[in-house]
């Protein structure tokens, strides 16, 4: 749902524009206003998940979610709906603390990594019906309904979520059996190394495995292949996709340490790629391989950097991964988007790429303490 709800906005931006008879520029703040909204309110999530337990955490935040986008069915013009775009954001935060903290319970780190795979499966076929099924209700003039739908789908949901265990389990870490092949990532003294390492790594994250997927559309409008550019983002999506099939079979055999480096290495290969031949048909399998090399990446750092801060903790060590890489994402999305309007678009991927190198190797390196 979180996903779906994400990517529903940006097929609507001409049909919104022409009911409330405003720019695009206006409709398009609604989009910045939701990820805005996110990206504040995934700490707050964060430590209720920790303090009252997952699954009352992820009620609540799907339950306001529910509620803006019934709101927004209804809006009756641009800033009330800009305003529950936010508000959207806000309750959907809670889902990544809360799912974290749940699959965090789970007894081996395979598990985890296959759980986190087969979410991310989901939330990548989302990515591309989404935009899809979308544009074709705009085409019909029905875009009320789908918020109205994506409203009940999330409110069913809410309703599903079982609230069955105290806080306090979650609190002491109780609910979480252990792994017999982890050794200590940090001592209990090292907690603020901790808390830097995940900051910093979501910073990373962020400023290369989601802004350069991010920068391929602007490239592709610049150069007039427009429905390219909309092409880009659903064969990114198929990319995920497909790396999150096959690592679904092979998480309980590949470690961290060879997902951390070939999701690396392949978004070294894509950005070098993009920024010694920019045609149209490379940076369509630029999007591919970038989309195989963050399914590869990111739900290796989720399974694995929660777990280098004490169990109370745990969901405000996700929530801050996951917020840290949503603004590092936005700046660097509006800094290179500025870079490529100037023609600096070599430069640009060539510094992608070398900080996608200095991501894997951090990442890779301490990904050797958790084995």
């Amino acid at each position: 749902m979180c996903n779906a709800d994400w990517g529903i906005a940006a097929p609507l931006l001409v049909a919104l524009a022409a009911t409330w008879h405003t720019d695009i520029a206006s409709i398009a703040a609604g989009i910045a206003a939701h990820s805005l909204g996110q990206g504040l309110a995934l700490p707050l999530w964060g430590w209720s998940a920790d303090r009252f337990g997952p699954a009352l955490s992820l009620r609540a935040g799907l339950l306001l979610a529910a509620a803006a986008n019934a709101a927004c069915a209804c809006s009756p013009g641009v800033e009330c709906w800009v305003a529950l775009r936010a508000v959207a954001g806000v309750g959907f935060a809670a889902v990544a603390p809360s799912v974290s903290l749940c699959y965090d319970r789970l007894p081996t780190a395979g598990d985890r990594q296959r759980a986190f795979s087969g979410l991310t499966t989901v939330t990548a076929a989302s990515a591309v019906a989404a935009p899809v099924v979308t544009g074709v209700a705009a085409h019909l003039g029905a875009w009320r309904s789908v918020f109205a739908v994506l409203a009940l789908c999330t409110a069913a949901t809410a309703v599903r979520v079982r609230v069955d265990a105290p806080a306090a389990r979650y609190r002491a870490g109780a609910g979480a059996a252990p792994d017999p092949t982890r050794r200590p990532a940090v001592r209990p003294a090292r907690t603020g190394t901790a808390y830097l390492t995940v900051l910093g790594m979501g910073l990373a994250e962020g400023a290369v495995m989601l802004a350069l997927p991010a920068l391929l559309a602007p490239v592709l409008a610049s150069a007039g292949a427009q429905r390219a550019a909309s092409a880009a983002l659903v064969v990114y999506a198929a990319g995920v996709l497909g790396s999150m099939l096959v690592l679904r079979r092979r998480s309980r055999r590949w470690g961290p340490v060879r997902l951390l480096t070939a999701g690396g290495s392949l978004g070294c290969a894509g950005a070098v790629l993009v920024a010694v031949a920019p045609g149209v048909a490379v940076i369509l399998l630029c999007a591919a391989v970038l989309g195989v090399a963050w399914g590869c990446l990111h739900p290796t750092l989720q399974t694995w950097l929660p777990r280098l801060v004490p169990a109370a903790e745990r969901a405000r060590a996700a929530s801050l991964f996951a917020a840290a890489a949503m603004l590092a994402n936005s700046a660097v999305v509006a800094v290179g988007t500025s870079a490529l309007q100037d023609g600096c678009h070599a430069p640009v991927f060539a510094v992608g790429a070398v900080l996608c190198a200095l991501l894997t190797g951090w990442a890779a390196t301490t990904a050797r303490h958790w084995r």
